[in-house]
């Protein structure tokens, strides 16, 4: 324990969440760390920690209290991955600590009224609406014209209950879905932008704005996916011009001023439409989780914004000037992808975790499991990061990784590339492949 020196409430402990525990401990911070679940890895690596669901508010401000009482200088909160901007606001107010305002947390997590909010401030988005009924769904298509539609919850994220909507015998199947994930009942319809996506990250202090992430995200050959919809990871650096990123960063860091985030962070979801340019689709008010600002930008350009955001919480003065890339290196992460059944046995991890170039590989499931079908982000199977210094050579890296990787799932052997949830399975590989 280090008694007398400030210390950070981490909200959730969680692999999201330890790489900003580490993150702050390594600054010099102590950290207190509480998730709901007591086998969390945060918890064991937090310099207080406690077993509390995040979302009782008055739990958690009660064990600050306790701690304050014994002298630990909690001086501020924040967390990683979690999109709970709302419950970070509350406690904020109540110690009276830096934090998003209340009315930013709920613009920030009900997509109906971000849209709403981004509309009346002038920010370009795609066309949405409410709906209730196959009627109101047939009702604005009409009105739109435009070729697909996205539906959605307005409370949940991970593409929990998204669907697209590409022919009229769908939407009966996709405003089910949507409503069976929905916990406020209400549901978001937008038109469908056809173009390319990026995810950004900006931090905001007053009038200082920077978005240190930037990455292009990957849709290509997820169709196989649909009506639901899935990504495969991104790339850094940005394929898009100079000139385009500084526009897009632009847009990004007026939609974060837009829902009132004055000091913090607002993770961006945009779309570069080919005629009306970029649009906002979502925003987050929160570091986003999976590797983006954890892994991806720091190994990319060397930048590690966490530490900006762990100043800002705990009131530390914050010069955004310091946000520029020590370095370019070609950054990709991908994920696997694996078809329902049980899985029986995984080959090829250990090649790849070998590889001077495989920076992180995560596998999620364990042997005998039952994996369900690919309904949201949250069913991926496992991830990777790769570093390269060119991009053909990350594209060769991140074919051979699929191509030595083998998942046995009810007999069948696949690859865990997106498109095998549709191919033929592997044909079994000579036994000189096994355990490479």
């Amino acid at each position: 324990m280090r008694p007398q020196t400030k210390t950070l409430l981490v909200l959730g402990a969680g692999s999201d969440q330890c790489f900003m525990i580490q993150t702050a401990q390594q600054m010099g911070y102590c950290v207190v760390a509480v998730d709901a679940n007591p086998q969390a890895p945060g918890l064991k690596l937090a310099d207080y920690a406690r077993a509390i669901d995040f979302s009782d508010k008055l739990s958690v401000i009660d064990y600050c209290h306790q701690l304050l009482q014994e002298g630990v200088e909690l001086s501020g909160v924040s967390t990683m991955g979690s999109d709970i901007p709302h419950i970070m606001a509350a406690i904020a107010k109540h110690f009276g600590w830096p934090g998003p305002s209340e009315q930013t947390g709920y613009w920030a997590t009900h997509k109906l009224a971000m849209k709403q909010r981004f509309e009346q401030m002038g920010i370009p988005i795609p066309l949405y609406a409410q709906v209730e009924t196959e009627a109101d769904i047939m009702a604005r298509w009409r009105e739109w014209g435009c070729d697909k539609l996205i539906i959605k919850p307005t409370d949940r994220a991970g593409s929990r209950g998204v669907r697209i909507i590409r022919q009229e015998e769908e939407v009966n199947a996709a405003l089910t879905h949507a409503k069976s994930f929905s916990l406020n009942g209400e549901i978001l319809l937008e038109e469908f932008i056809d173009g390319p996506q990026i995810s950004t990250e900006s931090i905001i202090v007053n009038e200082q704005k920077a978005t240190p992430g930037f990455a292009d995200r990957v849709y290509e050959g997820m169709e196989c996916f649909w009506p639901n919809i899935m990504e495969n990871g991104g790339w850094l650096p940005s394929r898009h011009s100079q000139e385009a990123q500084v526009q897009i960063s632009a847009l990004a860091e007026r939609a974060a001023s837009a829902l009132g985030i004055e000091k913090g962070v607002a993770k961006g979801d945009i779309v570069v439409c080919p005629k009306r340019g970029p649009m906002i689709i979502e925003m987050a008010a929160r570091l986003s989780g999976g590797d983006f600002s954890a892994s991806l930008v720091p190994l990319s350009s060397g930048i590690n914004y966490v530490k900006t955001v762990i100043d800002i919480a705990l009131d530390n003065p914050v010069d955004l000037t310091e946000l520029n890339a020590q370095h370019q290196l070609w950054v990709a992460n991908r994920y696997f992808f694996l078809p329902p059944g049980q899985l029986e046995a995984v080959e090829g991890l250990e090649w790849t975790r070998e590889q001077g170039f495989c920076q992180k590989l995560e596998f999620y499931p364990q042997i005998g499991d039952q994996l369900p079908p690919i309904m949201s982000h949250a069913n991926r199977s496992g991830v990777f990061v790769l570093t390269a210094k060119t991009l053909p050579q990350l594209e060769k890296q991140i074919e051979s990784v699929y191509s030595h990787a083998r998942f046995r799932i009810d007999g069948e052997w696949y690859s865990g590339r997106p498109t095998a949830i549709l191919d033929t399975p592997l044909m079994q590989l000579p036994q000189s492949r096994k355990g490479h």
